[in-house]
């Protein structure tokens, strides 16, 4: 009977913290997708473009994944807005 009060003990104890852990891997894992429909819907909005609409933004149709990309990680010195503008950082 002791060790499975103990046990039971245990479990509750540790029972938040393994919940917390989910919640913050669910989280994780709902914003990524939500990210990647973001890049997803850029990209399509983009690839419909003309290539003289993509001019006018400076970009070439091999450009798209990088300026896709570089919307995403703000590592470039161009970043592809909402509106497909281009920016400089």
């Amino acid at each position: 009977m002791t060790m499975t009060l103990l046990a039971l003990s245990a479990l509750i104890n540790s029972t938040p913290r393994l919940l917390a852990r989910l919640l913050s891997y669910g989280s994780e894992f709902v914003s990524g997708i939500r990210e990647a429909r973001a890049m997803a819907l850029l990209y399509h909005s983009l690839a419909g473009l003309t290539d003289r609409e993509l001019a006018v933004r400076g970009l070439k149709r091999h450009d798209i994944p990088r300026a896709v990309l570089a919307g995403r990680l703000g590592t470039s010195a161009r970043c592809a807005l909402p509106d497909f503008t281009l920016c400089k950082r």
